[in-house]
């Protein structure tokens, strides 16, 4: 079925709404799971469906479908409810005026994962087998697959159109090591874009395991207040959770303490400090050039140089709160209306290397990974594996169940900021908001030196 003809078939009365779009997504996705080396699950599952928007008597009106052969039809009836409505206020909102743009991004041609045989991608997780079979004391074992090859055509009644499609897959390995009574639960998962991302990777499963058993003789830390160095991924966590949904500019609608907290300008942290969102990056799991109401993604600097300067935006949110557009309108699927979403979301490269920020720690923690992270204004991390810092140097693996504070207050406990750079992408789970999960984004960015985080 041509998608794009379907859209170009669309023939709507200029006076019938004030404005319209229609979003068709193509998706397949691949799900495997071996459990302890005997394959439990394998699925493909294809789906196909468009959602239509109309604008009208200051409304939005919304429909999904999977019947692509009466988008006409289903504008019509939603334009047909927006009359039978009236407003007793006068109009106050409009489609954002858009300038008409043709946008055809089409990037995985020679590479659709739709495309790759059950086959080959079962092939690409049991050459890993041998790698994890040589450890001994290793239980649990699961390795999953999954991947997402996604097309998505758009056409607006303002004559913007676009293509573009989206493709990732990854592996991961989660396992339990134990040595006599004492045991720690780890995993280890890797990207790409192309099947081909996947292979050769033992190496670094080897070297993840190697580091895990390290971390059954670890002790509990003694609780209390830590200089704490954030590696990439924990960094980026707190990033997205704490901070990147505060930017998100639906959650400020009507709070007007909210506007005055979180009022652009403002210093919230040390100027070493850049807090970016952009779905430019190919290659990453929040890649979105183009967001699901036709917006091009750009660059967003939420913080800047330690200063508050922007947000993120769909077009409902930039009218009322009279800001520009950021392309952040997305959507998990084509069954929901675009609300406002993050992409890649990251702290910037500083000056520093890792080894200067450590220096600088007499006694604190080196935070590498996370298990979960949650909070807004008030944040608390689980992080996975961390170690101690002992006179400015890496010391011994140590068990640490929660770091937590709050969030300006973290902010402007940051004295440095690496230039080792790291995004975080997954091609399991994403993020979640409201009913919509999960949503694929990414985060990440430099490791950070906090001076003083509550440790417990």
């Amino acid at each position: 079925m041509d998608h794009i003809k379907l859209l170009n078939e669309v023939n709507i009365p200029v006076d019938t709404c004030e404005y319209w779009d229609i979003r068709i997504e193509e998706t397949t996705k691949c799900e495997i799971v071996y459990q302890d080396y005997e394959l439990t699950s394998c699925s493909t599952k294809p789906s196909l469906g468009a959602f239509v928007r109309v604008f009208d008597n200051d409304m939005w009106f919304y429909s999904s479908t999977t019947d692509l052969n009466n988008l006409e039809k289903e504008i019509l009836s939603l334009a047909k409810q927006s009359k039978s409505l009236k407003r007793e206020t006068e109009k106050s909102l409009r489609p954002y005026n858009q300038i008409p743009s043709t946008d055809k991004i089409i990037k995985s041609d020679d590479t659709r994962l739709d495309n790759v045989s059950i086959d080959t991608k079962k092939s690409t997780c049991e050459a890993y087998f041998q790698t994890i079979q040589s450890f001994e004391n290793l239980k649990g074992i699961k390795l999953s697959y999954s991947d997402e090859y996604k097309i998505k055509h758009f056409r607006s009644s303002q004559n913007v159109y676009f293509s573009f499609d989206f493709n990732q897959c990854g592996v991961s390995v989660s396992y339990t090591v134990f040595n006599g009574d004492k045991q720690f639960d780890d995993r280890v998962s890797f990207y790409g874009k192309k099947i081909g991302d996947l292979n050769n990777l033992s190496n670094e499963i080897t070297s993840a395991i190697k580091e895990s058993f390290l971390f059954t003789d670890a002790k509990p830390i003694d609780a209390g207040n830590y200089p704490v160095v954030m590696d990439s991924e924990v960094v980026g966590v707190f990033a997205h959770e704490s901070f990147g949904h505060k930017s998100e500019a639906d959650f400020m609608l009507g709070d007007e303490e909210a506007k005055e907290t979180w009022k652009i300008g403002k210093k919230v942290g040390n100027e070493c400090l850049s807090i970016v969102d952009s779905g430019e990056e190919y290659g990453t799991s929040g890649y979105c050039p183009i967001d699901d109401e036709g917006f091009r993604t750009q660059k967003t600097y939420l913080i800047k140089d330690g200063i508050l300067s922007g947000r993120l935006h769909s077009q409902h949110t930039s009218q009322i709160l009279n800001e520009a557009p950021t392309g952040n309108g997305r959507a998990m699927n084509f069954e929901f209306e675009p609300i406002v979403r993050m992409t890649n979301t990251y702290v910037e490269p500083g000056e520093l290397s890792f080894e200067d920020l450590i220096s600088k720690v007499e006694l604190g923690i080196y935070a590498k990974d996370i298990n979960h992270g949650s909070g807004l204004s008030t944040f608390t991390i689980a992080p996975r594996k961390c170690y101690m810092i002992r006179n400015g140097k890496i010391a011994e693996p140590v068990r640490v169940s929660v770091m937590s504070g709050t969030v300006f207050e973290a902010l402007n406990n940051i004295e440095g900021c690496s230039k080792n750079f790291n995004m975080i992408n997954t091609a399991f789970g994403g993020c979640g908001k409201m009913e919509q999960w999960p949503l694929p984004v990414s985060f990440g960015g430099s490791k950070v030196l906090v001076s003083k985080m509550v440790i417990s």
